[in-house]
């Protein structure tokens, strides 16, 4: 999958480097079922799940995958490379319909998933940005083009400290004609991981899209 993209991570891990990384997978989970993927690039040590969230995952068959010791300390293309590292070892080792991989991340997780989604558009299906997003070289890149066919949730809230670069992130998104995104400003949320019912709706959007859509 990685392809001739692997030159620009040498040298981004030691030969004896142990890696870890935070699963969730849906209990009924089956190989004749192919499910989604959710890749999610944390700003701290851990790259797990909120608990609360694992309903939503169970009723959308998706498997969250987050890999430690890769926070906002770390090195950009570092991340990036563990965030498609996620997605292969995924497929080794579950049925993962293609169609349905996203990648996610909050704050400068976000950030950084909102980076990597233009140079791997092709990789991930859509993109889930928490309280952190970039415009990176949307405009210059001829990903834009591929992008439009998939789907794109920003969150921030009222009180978040991110609110203006997420919503200018979003502007740049519906500028370069990518309509598959959804804005959600969510009322007194400061920089934090959202409630239940606002990731579920992010979810629905993601797995449901249509057309063009307004803000929340």
């Amino acid at each position: 999958m990685l392809g001739d993209r692997s030159s620009r991570y040498e040298n981004l891990f030691d030969a004896d480097e142990a890696v870890t990384w935070q699963y969730f997978v849906p209990p009924d989970y089956s190989p004749e079922k192919p499910a989604g993927l959710l890749v999610y690039i944390s700003p701290t040590r851990s790259g797990a799940m909120p608990k609360e969230w694992r309903s939503v995952m169970n009723e959308h068959n998706m498997i969250w995958v987050g890999a430690d010791q890769s926070g906002n300390r770390t090195r950009v293309p570092r991340r990036v490379l563990l965030s498609l590292l996620s997605v292969e070892l995924a497929k080794q080792d579950y049925e993962i319909d293609g169609a349905r991989v996203y990648l996610s991340g909050f704050s400068g997780g976000g950030r950084v998933a909102s980076m990597a989604v233009i140079d791997n558009a092709d990789i991930f299906s859509g993109g889930l940005f928490f309280c952190g997003a970039d415009l990176w070289h949307l405009e210059e890149s001829p990903n834009a083009e591929l992008m439009k066919r998939n789907r794109y949730v920003l969150i921030t809230g009222t009180r978040d400290q991110a609110l203006e670069p997420v919503k200018k992130t979003y502007r740049g998104y519906r500028r370069a004609g990518i309509d598959q995104t959804k804005l959600m400003i969510i009322r007194n949320m400061g920089h934090s991981m959202p409630r239940r019912s606002d990731f579920a709706k992010a979810i629905r959007f993601l797995e449901e899209a249509g057309g063009p859509v307004s803000v929340d």
